[in-house]
């Protein structure tokens, strides 16, 4: 027979262990939507070839993998996109992304995307799976690393 004292014990102590849940909780499902919200503003911006944008969601050390093993940085990417030398007309997710928490300020993502466009005056079309690496810095989520490569059907 459970005595009142501690049956007060157990219902304190499973109130405080919901709690602690409810609190480990939180952080990633605030991270998780912060970075859905990201990705879907940075392939908005890259169909905008919006630069200013761009430069608050890329960490200045950027390294970005190309699908056809074409690697750029942060300031070579934002160039590209000035100068016209890819234009994306259609950035499309295919699916829900996954996340994979390594810690509070580390966060990988893969997703799939459908991607056409233009680079160097040739039209493209791509199937796409995407790997990227997400920091967390100065308060701030930005993309670290990207690697791309052709999705097969």
């Amino acid at each position: 027979m459970i005595n009142t004292k501690n049956l007060k014990k157990l219902l304190l102590f499973t109130l405080l262990a919901l709690i602690a849940i409810a609190c480990k909780q939180a952080p990633e499902t605030d991270a998780k939507g912060t970075i859905v919200n990201h990705m879907r503003s940075m392939d908005t911006a890259l169909m905008e070839q919006d630069t200013l944008r761009l430069a608050t969601l890329l960490h200045d050390d950027l390294t970005l993998g190309h699908s056809n093993g074409w690697m750029e940085t942060k300031p070579g990417l934002l160039e590209t996109l000035v100068q016209g030398g890819v234009v994306y007309r259609s950035i499309r997710s295919e699916g829900s992304p996954a996340f994979h928490y390594q810690s509070d300020n580390l966060i990988t993502t893969r997703r799939d995307l459908d991607v056409e466009g233009v680079v160097n005056e040739t039209p493209f079309s791509v199937k796409l799976n995407v790997l990227e690496v997400w920091i967390l810095e100065d308060s701030n989520w930005q993309l670290f690393a990207r690697q791309s490569v052709n999705r097969k059907e």
